[in-house]
């Protein structure tokens, strides 16, 4: 559907706006894996605690919706972070 294609397409934006490894790491090993990897496993990855990485996450999902709701405005319900 047409609604699909455009949040894909914001999807792939949103990841190419990543400029940070860690962002780019949690967004692909864990957001939008089919087999995605735990708090713990991403922390240990780059030394820091899975409270730290789940804020990066939270981080990430508010800057997603922000950017979803500009761009596609209000005629989605963005259920992101929530």
């Amino acid at each position: 559907n047409e609604l699909g294609g455009l949040i894909q397409k914001e999807l792939l934006r949103f990841r190419q706006s990543l400029a940070d490894d860690r962002e780019r790491a949690i967004w692909d090993l864990r957001l939008t894996s089919s087999d995605p990897r735990s708090l713990s496993q991403l922390g240990e990855k780059f030394g820091v605690s899975k409270e730290r990485v789940r804020q990066l996450e939270a981080r990430m999902r508010a800057r997603l919706k922000e950017q979803l709701q500009e761009s596609l405005g209000d005629e989605i319900d963005v259920g992101i972070g929530e």
